[in-house]
């Protein structure tokens, strides 16, 4: 199985499972609106929540490339027959 070249020297060698879920408003606002990623040196690196439109992750640099196919969904809530997407290899993702 072909992967996407990425930085680094360890290759991916995960599949990558996504929910989809509905969160309420009144939900959202109880959330972290941060989250803390470890550095090698031991620090951390701060990023920010931000909740969007799911229509807006077309254009999305995002990892695996899930967000035109988001967008494309005729709702949030569509019933999605087959979750399956196709391979993310070097040929269709470089690596940002």
């Amino acid at each position: 199985m072909p992967f996407v070249t990425r930085p680094g020297s360890t290759p991916p060698r995960k599949l990558h499972l996504i929910y989809r879920l509905h969160v309420e408003p009144d939900v959202r606002a109880r959330m972290a609106v941060e989250e803390y990623d470890k550095l090698p040196d031991g620090g951390r690196e701060i990023g920010i929540v931000e909740w969007i439109n799911y229509r807006e992750t077309a254009s999305l640099p995002i990892f695996p490339p899930i967000g035109p196919a988001l967008a494309a969904m005729p709702s949030p809530h569509a019933v999605v027959a087959d979750a399956a997407l196709p391979a993310v290899t070097d040929d269709n993702y470089t690596w940002i």
